[in-house]
């Protein structure tokens, strides 16, 4: 950010202003119904499987009653069309195992947004959607250099939140820096298998499953995989008394001030509000559940499949 930009940031700055904080909103936070239950899913599979494979039925029955090929009887077409449904619910099963992408949202911080100014101290806000080891996150705080301005444990809240103010490490301070904020956290829900680790640096990790041991080697031991979400912005202590003002860029030609958005039908920024941060990780809970239902759909489409089969199968054996 040029000093130019710096300069605009300030531009409608009161004294004794209360500036109003937004927040912004990621695609996997939008308003997401909550996921179906499994056997009301598994029943609607159900319902497909018997109404297509009536439907194949009564396909066979119209070809075989209004064709002339002798070659092909009425069991024929009906091994045909279950042969095609078979194939098409194999074909969906495949697909589904790329669909929605890799879990990407266990952590996120929500406030303040990137390349926010703020003064007097920092709030940090955001939530978790995977079980935390002893149930906390690592807040750290580093200056334009990498040096740690601030490090500290943040307990989850019962709702899943964390929230934290920071303001004695910014006291002081007399000229405006970069600031980078960091959250990290151990997930006890996501795990990873490494082929080989030597003892030494074996007990540095967080070990879910140690595996098979071979003298001073774990071979295939199960490890909690971590998360981490970052931010930054800056700070200037000349808004001791000013409050906080969004300053976000938009890409590399524009920014914008989020106490005045550009209008649109997808409303990017909403005002800032615990419950609305914890609205935000609800939706972000039911978008990742229905994405590790990949693994359910799979299933139920397979035996399906095998399902399709079974007439095909009984028939080229008789």
């Amino acid at each position: 950010m040029s000093n130019q930009e710096e300069d605009d940031v300030f531009d409608d700055a009161e004294e004794g202003k209360v500036d109003m904080l937004q927040l912004e909103l990621h695609k996997e936070e939008k308003k997401t119904k909550a996921p179906m239950a499994i056997g009301r899913l598994v029943l609607i599979f159900a319902c497909v499987l018997i109404v297509s494979a009536g439907l194949a039925v009564g396909i066979a029955k119209i070809i075989d009653a209004n064709t002339s090929d002798e070659l092909r009887d009425f069991s024929e077409w009906i091994v045909l069309m279950f042969m095609i449904l078979g194939g098409g619910a194999i074909f969906a099963a495949s697909i589904t195992g790329v669909w929605g992408g890799q879990r990407n949202i266990p952590i996120r911080l929500v406030s303040p947004s990137d390349s926010s100014v703020v003064g007097k101290g920092v709030m940090v806000t955001g939530y978790v959607i995977e079980e935390c080891m002893d149930n906390e996150v690592e807040l750290t705080i580093y200056g334009k250099d990498k040096e740690v301005i601030h490090e500290e444990l943040v307990l989850i809240k019962e709702d899943g939140l964390f929230y934290t103010e920071v303001i004695e490490p910014f006291e002081g301070k007399k000229k405006s820096e970069h600031i980078f904020i960091e959250i990290w956290m151990v997930s006890l829900n996501s795990k990873k298998i490494k082929f080989a680790i030597r003892e030494k640096k074996f007990e540095e990790l967080n070990i879910a499953r140690e595996g098979l041991k071979i003298g001073s080697v774990y071979f295939f031991p199960a490890i909690y995989k971590d998360f981490a979400d970052k931010i930054k912005g800056i700070f200037d202590p000349k808004r001791r008394e000013k409050g906080v003002i969004e300053y976000v860029k938009i890409n590399e030609e524009r920014s914008t001030n989020v106490f005045f958005p550009e209008k649109s039908s997808d409303d990017k920024f909403v005002p800032f509000s615990f419950d609305k941060v914890g609205e935000m990780r609800q939706n972000a809970l039911y978008f990742d559940i229905k994405r590790r239902r990949r693994a359910y759909y799979r299933i139920i489409l397979f035996t399906m499949a095998i399902l399709y089969f079974i007439y095909p199968l009984i028939t080229a054996f008789a």
